[in-house]
C-alpha cells in the first residue's frame, strides 16, 4: 500500500498511522506493508507514532523519490487520509497506474474522481474504522483489487492533459463568443 504527500496536518498522515494500526491488530495481513512517501515537519512525530502503536515494521516513512511512477507500479492500492484536498494530482497519478483508491471523503477532491465502489472507495471524513475497513476490503479480495484496478485507470479518459486542455479551450471559445 502507498500513500503520497506532504508530512504535515493537510494530508492527515496521523490518522492513516491511527487506521494501519487497525489493520495490523486484526491480524489478517502479516505480509502487507505501507509506505509512506514525502517529507515535512510531521516525521518525527509520524515515526514516534508507529513505534508507540508497534507497527514500525511494517510503516515505512519512505521519503522523497524521484520515480513515484515505479512506486506506484509495485503497490496495490493509494490510500488518501487528507484532511482536505483541492484537486489530487496524485490520485490521479496512481490510478492512472491502476491502483483503486481509498480515500476520506470531504468537501471536493476525491469524490470528484472516485467512483465509490468501483474504482475504490470513499470514507466518510475522520471515520478512522471505516479507512481501515475499506483498506482490509481490498487487501483481502485480489479479485476486487483487479477489477477496481482496471476501473482506476480509466480516469486518463476524463483526466488526460488533451481531455483537459479542450475543456479549456471550449469554455475559452464559449466565453469570446
Amino acid at each position: 500500500m502507498i500513500a503520497v504527500g506532504r508530512l504535515d496536518y493537510q494530508k492527515g498522515f496521523d490518522r492513516l498511522v491511527k487506521a494501519w494500526k487497525l489493520v495490523m491488530d486484526s491480524g489478517r495481513f502479516p505480509d502487507w506493508h505501507l509506505d509512506i512517501f514525502g517529507r515535512g515537519e510531521w516525521k518525527d512525530m509520524l515515526e514516534d507514532m508507529a513505534k508507540e502503536e508497534n507497527i514500525s515494521d511494517t510503516l515505512h516513512l519512505a521519503g522523497v523519490t524521484t520515480s513515484i511512477a515505479d512506486e506506484y507500479l509495485h503497490s496495490s492500492m493509494l490510500v488518501m487520509s487528507s484532511n482536505y484536498e483541492g484537486f489530487p494530482m496524485v490520485m490521479i497519478e496512481a490510478m492512472s497506474c491502476g491502483l483503486p483508491a481509498v480515500s476520506f471523503d470531504f468537501m471536493c477532491g476525491p469524490k470528484d474522481i472516485i467512483r465509490d465502489g468501483v474504482n475504490g472507495f470513499l470514507v466518510h471524513n475522520g471515520d478512522i474504522a471505516g479507512l481501515a475497513e475499506a483498506m482490509m476490503r481490498l487487501m483481502e479480495d485480489s479479485s476486487l483489487r483487479k477489477r477496481m484496478s482496471v476501473e482506476a485507470r480509466k480516469v486518463v479518459d476524463t483526466f488526460s492533459e488533451e481531455k483537459i486542455m479542450h475543456r479549456w479551450t471550449s469554455l475559452f471559445e464559449s466565453l469570446a463568443k
